[in-house]
């Protein structure tokens, strides 16, 4: 058997082996940043920081907008040594910095013959790309087979990228596609909401409470501004949490009963007390949902009536007790935005004592407002009781005419932003105005109340008025 002997190496030897070249070079240990995934996703922390970082320098470095020798080395100088500290395992070649150049030199170019690109502080003006694109949703709807929330979907991934370029933050990438999907279905001809529902659609138990309040706002002032709907609309829902926050089960249904005997007339000793004790802003929050009970059910004894608001301020509670704030904020956002366009997405009871009784007068072909008196006048000689909310009859009233006009009085190609021009001719009819002038007077109420939906001059005075009425004036 032959022995085996280990061959020793003198330690000099040793000392004069060349090592590895990731041990010889300090700065080339480290992997070049374009080689790696992350530089290659637009919203990671790595693209997020150099397109910040470039965008800054942008502004101080050579005048050029060509890349050359110079322009490198003064960016590599100033960006690497934030670099190192944020990224110390990576290594900043000149390669990803080109890149990231000439993305943001792509981007900033093309926002920067758009007047209404940037807002004051230099950011992305998300709502006047929103409004710019959707010139062209219609367009594209028949091009494909695809559900028409595609269209949103493919929008909203292009914006995110400008905005991660742009502003270099992380956009929320699903909010943006449902706000964009939120106002395009209103300009799609041709579209069933039950035949066209989309994962976009938003119908959670705070989404019902929002659209309650809008629905109530709106019938009561036709031609809110947006800012102005969305201000109520969180307060109203501020309001809901403090009365479920501050009283008792018991203490509500105490209040209840004692509101709902004071407008039926029916008060005894004690209900009189507890009325004398309930704040004011509580009172007409309370009064609220009881009138859009008896309203619908004008059959329910009192106990019934207060037990089914008890019922909704209990759920309203559970709605909104552990939603963050920014999340309500996005979701009355988005709502408002689409202002009366909205009813023509959601479901009211049409199975309710009032709504029938609208409907039975708005099939004898009166004009809105004639609808909304002779509803009242019938509704109030038949239920006598609900004189005591003859305040919330005439909202509830025209919130169901408004409910008929967008999901009955069309055909189903007319788009929802259609239906909302001929509704707002309708109530502007007592005026007397020339085409021109009705034009421009729903122009002005499109930007206030529907601000990122764009306005089409030609669209709208096709959609309101023939050959014969145009030519009339």
């Amino acid at each position: 058997m032959v022995r085996r002997t280990t061959r020793k190496i003198p330690h000099e030897g040793l000392e004069k082996r060349p090592l590895k070249k990731k041990q010889l070079f300090g700065s080339e240990l480290l992997d070049a940043i374009d080689e790696r995934p992350e530089f290659h996703d637009p919203y990671s922390e790595l693209n997020l920081f150099l397109s910040q970082k470039v965008k800054r320098e942008m502004r101080h470095c050579s005048n050029s907008k060509k890349w050359s020798p110079q322009l490198q080395d003064e960016l590599l100088c100033k960006i690497t040594p934030e670099f190192q500290k944020r990224f110390p395992k990576y290594r900043l070649g000149v390669s990803a910095l080109k890149k990231t150049w000439e993305k943001v030199q792509f981007f900033s170019t093309q926002i920067q013959e758009q007047k209404e690109a940037l807002t004051q502080d230099g950011k992305l003006n998300i709502s006047f790309f929103i409004k710019e694109n959707l010139k062209t949703a219609t367009k594209l709807q028949n091009t494909c087979h695809l559900h028409p929330c595609h269209y949103a979907q493919q929008l909203a991934v292009k914006m995110s990228e400008c905005i991660a370029v742009v502003d270099g933050i992380r956009p929320k990438l699903d909010q943006l596609t449902r706000t964009i999907w939120s106002l395009q279905r209103h300009l799609i001809t041709k579209l069933a909401p039950e035949h066209f529902k989309s994962p976009y659609d938003e119908n959670e138990k705070v989404d019902k409470l929002i659209v309650k309040a809008i629905l109530e706002i709106t019938a009561k002032h036709h031609e809110i501004p947006q800012a102005e709907l969305s201000f109520h609309v969180q307060k109203r829902l501020i309001q809901l949490r403090h009365v479920t926050a501050t009283y008792t089960p018991n203490q509500m249904k105490k209040m209840l009963a004692a509101l709902y005997a004071d407008q039926c007339h029916y008060l005894n000793q004690r209900m009189e007390r507890t009325l004398e004790r309930i704040p004011y802003p509580t009172a007409k929050c309370l009064k609220g949902q009881l009138a859009a009970i008896a309203l619908d059910n004008p059959y329910l004894g009192p106990e019934q009536v207060t037990e089914e608001a008890f019922s909704f301020f209990e759920k309203a509670n559970t709605a909104l007790i552990d939603l963050e704030e920014e999340e309500i904020e996005r979701k009355i956002q988005n709502w408002t935005i689409q202002s009366d366009m909205l009813l023509r997405w959601v479901r009211l009871n049409n199975a309710s004592a009032l709504y029938k009784e609208v409907e039975a007068v708005w099939n004898q072909g009166k004009n809105l407002h004639e609808t909304a008196q002779t509803t009242q006048q019938q509704f109030l000689e038949k239920y006598p009781r609900a004189i005591g909310f003859a305040k919330e009859l005439e909202i509830h009233i025209w919130i169901y005419l408004k409910y008929l006009w967008y999901t009955k009085h069309f055909e189903e190609k007319t788009a929802t932003y259609d239906r909302f021009t001929k509704w707002h001719k309708e109530l502007l009819k007592a005026q007397n105005l020339s085409p021109q002038e009705l034009i421009d007077k729903i122009e002005k109420l499109c930007k206030k109340m529907i601000p990122l939906m764009p306005f089409n001059r030609a669209r709208t005075q096709t959609t309101l008025f023939t050959e014969e009425e145009q030519y009339a004036h």
